[in-house]
């Protein structure tokens, strides 16, 4: 059976099992047929991957992403019922069972209306963990609680690792689900979010981040939907093998003796290792996880002259990127605009040319997040790249002619004025603003 075909005897099945719940009493064979087939074609498309998502975006029916042509009319009962219950997506996790879809079909077809946790709390009662139903919400304060959640991800997965257990892949597998979501709604207030440099916390909020950054690119990139899966996971985790490093060597503020330096280097190897241990986790992203470190000439570590993942090199530049504009214990940060301009003199020997060309591309000479002075001599921040036009972002005016804050910030596109152009970067050193708290803000109103 091809994928398209899957697709729609997945869709009919459960349509009809829906409609089954309302026309027949429990137990009934019509009822319990379509229940079957949608359990044997669901459990048949997943020995491929990881995870399947039917969607429900302004009522058009999304399978994994792709919209569903007459889906309000061949699948009526499935978008009334998502609808009804304020469901607008359903994740069905490998290794789910015959039961817990029955009891999916109860929840939506049944009487009950939920709020809020009821939901969660419903699904919780009824033993259903392999199957999600929620809400995901496209606004941009919501993308904020997802960018809190995915650093919560990476938090308790080290902790775990730390303990000495092996984390469960269904928490990462989701949250990725929800970040590559969130790029798809709006994809420049996601990447706004990657300012959030919480010094304390680097290491899980520069997981986030690279990982936010990571799926951007491979979406800019037009990957298919399983290595953008693969390419997101690989990044949220590559640096877990740093849980097996001592902590006093990765926050260590003077340079590193040879003995530590070896330490540091076998993080790619060990988060490599432990990924190999953690139930559904594509095998790819073991591999991503251990060539991260790895620059295109082949320096870097550890050594290898096996042919690079091409996803391996999305993940360290990201990974370079995140970390140049982010406060160390070693160095400052370089605003956005000077880390492109390193990134960019790099071409070839760290970084794959095309692949960079692509992250440069995306970002733009000043990417979201920059501090910029316009010909205006108004000072602001780039909220917002054009994917067609990338030179000539948006920009959030902050400071006026005179470089006095004004307490009414407004938008310049420059795409549309002409007549106004970005003169230079800023450093925000220089202003009262936290870019980082700038974003949470934008993303809160």
């Amino acid at each position: 059976m091809n994928e398209l075909d899957s697709r729609d005897w997945i869709l009919k099945s459960i349509n009809a099992a829906l409609k089954g719940k309302k026309l027949y009493p429990p137990g009934h064979p019509a009822a319990i047929a379509p229940v079957k087939k949608a359990y044997d074609t669901l459990t048949e498309s997943l020995k491929n991957k990881n995870n399947l998502m039917i969607g429900l975006v302004n009522e058009a029916l999304l399978f994994e992403e792709d919209p569903i042509e007459n889906g309000e009319r061949l699948y009526q009962d499935i978008i009334h019922y998502m609808s009804e219950k304020n469901v607008d997506v359903i994740i069905f996790e490998k290794g789910f069972t015959e039961k817990e879809l029955s009891g999916i079909v109860d929840i939506l077809a049944g009487e009950t209306k939920y709020h809020g946790q009821e939901l969660q709390s419903e699904l919780h009662s009824k033993g259903i963990v392999h199957i999600t139903l929620k809400t995901v919400p496209i606004g941009k304060k919501n993308i904020l609680e997802i960018y809190n959640g995915a650093v919560d991800v990476v938090k308790n997965v080290m902790a775990e690792v730390r303990m000495g257990k092996i984390p469960k892949g269904g928490p990462v597998n989701n949250i990725i689900n929800e970040i590559t979501e969130s790029v798809l709604a709006d994809q420049n207030a996601v990447l706004g979010l990657t300012m959030i440099k919480n010094y304390d916390n680097y290491l899980f909020n520069h997981s986030v981040n690279v990982s936010v950054t990571a799926i951007s690119l491979g979406r800019a990139m037009n990957l298919e939907k399983d290595e953008l899966h693969a390419l997101g996971v690989g990044a949220l985790l590559h640096d877990i093998g740093k849980t097996g490093v001592s902590e006093q060597i990765i926050r260590k503020p003077s340079g590193l003796s040879s003995e530590e330096w070896e330490k540091i280097k076998e993080h790619p190897l060990l988060g490599s290792n432990i990924i190999k241990r953690m139930e559904g986790m594509d095998e790819t992203v073991g591999r991503l996880i251990l060539e991260h470190h790895i620059k295109y000439d082949y320096s870097g570590y550890p050594d290898t002259n096996a042919r690079l993942h091409p996803l391996s090199q999305i993940i360290t530049i990201c990974d370079a990127y995140d970390a140049l504009t982010t406060l160390r214990v070693y160095q400052k940060p370089y605003n956005p605009a000077d880390a492109i301009k390193i990134m960019a003199s790099m071409s070839g020997r760290h970084f794959n040319p095309d692949t960079l060309k692509s992250f440069i591309n995306m970002m733009g000479i000043f990417p979201i997040g920059s501090m910029v002075r316009l010909s205006t001599n108004e000072i602001g921040v780039v909220i917002k790249i054009h994917s067609e036009n990338s030179d000539s972002p948006v920009v959030k005016v902050l400071y006026d002619k005179e470089g006095k804050y004004t307490g009414s910030p407004f938008e310049v596109d420059l795409a549309e004025r002409k007549d106004v152009s970005i003169a230079s970067a800023v450093n925000p050193a220089m202003t009262n603003i936290d870019i980082g708290a700038f974003f949470e803000k934008e993303c809160a109103e």
